[in-house]
């Protein structure tokens, strides 16, 4: 049988949506903590179960039966929820494990999300398991928050740096996983999943100026002045401080294009400028 952990999240549900494009429903199991907000999936015919990483108890039942699991990354306390749930995969006779890791993941990264991932890559690669890990770039979708969080009035404050980030959409990443747990190809060890370019913060502002008709100038601003513009906008601190460090660590981090989602999935992955329009019109 086929899992996805997560199954409530965003990219689970987008994820099942795609996987039932290519196996039976009733191979699928999806995995949640909360199991009222997945009632609809099952009654698409999905087995549902509840999965908490933070309850090692609920994992045997969870995973009973599975062959193949893509182990979704959680919030919280990630790298000891992670290895919690390969661990329990492990023992409950699951043969592949495909992991939702992150671009650019290593446990010595001076980003906290990148390290995460890269303790979880580690993780898996201990076990005598196969495993793959799709490392997404950062999502597409972000970008008009971004300009939301960084912009004031006919101003967008950036941080330093002009490098180009291989922006992908959370869709593109949902149809590739999908396809690497049902087996449609034997791909292991990380795998980088990207968009089709390589597009830097102000270049995006310049698209988005173009597709709005809004003129904006962009301020480079040092990471603390961006940091305090946004924490003063009233958001929850974490929530400020993770956009902030995505903001800044894509500005400066060099991202490659790759074709994986093509190569994988047989579709180019979409534009930045897909989510752009949606999320002006």
């Amino acid at each position: 049988m086929y899992a996805v952990s997560g199954a409530s999240g965003q990219l689970g549900r987008l994820v099942l949506k795609h996987l039932l494009t290519l196996v039976p429903a009733q191979q699928i199991v999806a995995t949640t903590r909360t199991l009222h907000t997945i009632a609809d999936v099952a009654a698409s015919g999905i087995a549902v179960r509840q999965a908490d990483f933070t309850d090692p108890r609920s994992l045997p039942t969870a995973f009973a039966d599975v062959t193949r699991l893509l182990l979704i990354s959680t919030p919280g306390q990630r790298a000891e929820e992670h290895t919690t749930a390969i661990a329990a995969a492990v023992r409950a006779g699951v043969t592949h494990i495909i992991y939702t890791s992150g671009i650019n993941a290593s446990p010595t990264s001076p980003a906290l999300v990148q390290q995460v991932h890269g303790v979880t890559e580690a993780a898996l690669a201990a076990t005598s398991l196969p495993w793959t890990a799709l490392r997404n770039s950062y999502y597409a979708e972000f970008l008009p928050r971004f300009i939301d969080l960084l912009q004031e009035g006919k101003v967008v404050h950036l941080p330093p740096g002009q490098a180009g980030v291989a922006w992908v959409t959370r869709e593109d990443c949902a149809r590739t996983a999908a396809f690497v747990l049902a087996g449609t190809a034997d791909l292991r060890g990380p795998l980088d999943v990207t968009g089709p370019e390589a597009v830097s913060l102000a270049e995006v502002i310049h698209r988005w100026s173009g597709i709005t008709g809004r003129a904006v100038t962009i301020d480079i601003l040092p990471d603390e002045h961006v940091r305090a513009f946004v924490m003063a906008k009233g958001l929850p601190a974490s929530f400020a401080t993770s956009m902030v460090d995505i903001a800044i660590w894509a500005n400066r981090e060099g991202f490659a294009v790759t074709n994986t989602v093509e190569q994988i999935t047989g579709r180019p992955p979409a534009p930045i400028e897909v989510v752009l329009t949606q999320a002006t019109s």
